[in-house]
């Protein structure tokens, strides 16, 4: 089975919810999870470009999104530790371990990261792609790195014993947060820049310094980060990222963080490139990642190791920090 350590998939379910629907979950997504034997995952609050003018609003949307649908959803849940993780496992239910993707709704009020803890979220972005109170996105002032109220807050999430990931940060931000943070560092959906050169990806240095940490790096399936030419936008490519990172860093630091959104809108990808898509070719959607995992064994990846990346790490993980 499969821990996806991104998804967007409450962003959808707020659409079809403003819309009228109900039980979004069951309907649309559960049965191809399923099918790309997905047990759980690490869902976030996203604000979605345009709705990026109003952060505050759009995340008591997507808490409001998150709390209707989760009442409502016989088959799925909200964990926050490990041993709801099991007991999830046990009684055949999907577990979601809810997470923010960026904090700019909050500023820089601990108070009100008091609140998300309180709603159930343990995990968190400072940012975005953009620039905030806290710190700097990729595509924010290359030079500007984390506040001093950014420095507080990875203090914070950590006395929260929330992760804390540094997947949308520029690299003066993301070195801020490794001179300040002391708890495994997470990086939830990036790849290695030496194969792709997105601002989203990582450096050799920087894959080795969260290994440092104890932490962990998904691979994501998005098609620019998999490759910058389209005709590498593939499958196989993103098994060369697998096989690269596994070489630089150990499996013990891998596992996926895919970020498919097939279900969206491609207006985020105006934020990256003209392309009118966002997926990697053979890996469209989640119910292809069967075809990933056998492709992953082709190239040489043992049981032992597919166990490790597809589940047991993104677990030791979520142990080390929430117990």
């Amino acid at each position: 089975m499969v821990f996806d350590g991104h998804s967007d998939i409450f962003t959808d379910v707020l659409q079809k919810r403003l819309k009228g629907e109900t039980d979004v979950l069951r309907k649309h997504h559960l049965p191809r999870l399923r099918k790309g034997q997905i047990e759980g995952g690490c869902f976030v609050l996203w604000v979605d470009p345009p709705y990026t003018t109003d952060y505050v609003k759009r995340t008591e949307q997507l808490l409001w999104a998150v709390k209707e649908e989760m009442a409502e959803c016989q088959d799925a849940v909200l964990v926050h530790n490990t041993a709801e993780i099991q007991k999830a496992k046990e009684a055949g239910k999907f577990y979601i371990l809810l997470g923010a993707e960026g904090l700019a709704s909050i500023g820089d009020d601990t108070d009100k990261l008091d609140q998300l803890y309180e709603f159930g979220l343990r995990h968190a972005m400072l940012t975005w792609n953009e620039e905030n109170m806290l710190g700097t996105g990729v595509q924010g002032t290359p030079t500007r790195g984390l506040t001093e109220a950014g420095k507080k807050m990875v203090r914070a999430l950590e006395d929260r014993k929330m992760i804390v990931d540094v997947s949308h940060l520029n690299e003066a931000s993301f070195w801020d947060v490794m001179a300040t943070a002391s708890t495994p560092i997470l990086a939830s959906h990036s790849n290695a820049k030496a194969l792709s050169n997105a601002a989203r990806n990582l450096t050799d240095d920087q894959l080795k310094e969260i290994a440092k940490t104890g932490g962990l790096v998904g691979l994501n399936s998005f098609n620019l980060f998999v490759s910058q030419s389209i005709p590498e936008q593939t499958i196989d490519r993103f098994v060369d990222h697998a096989s690269y990172i596994a070489d630089k860093i150990g499996v013990e630091h891998m596992g996926f963080g895919f970020d498919f959104f097939e279900f969206l809108s491609n207006d985020a990808m105006k934020d990256y490139s003209d392309q009118d898509t966002s997926y990697t070719v053979g890996l469209e959607d989640c119910s292809k990642v069967p075809v990933l995992l056998e492709k992953m064994r082709g190239a040489g990846f043992t049981e032992e190791e597919m166990e490790m990346i597809t589940w047991k790490n993104w677990h030791h993980l979520i142990q080390k920090i929430l117990g």
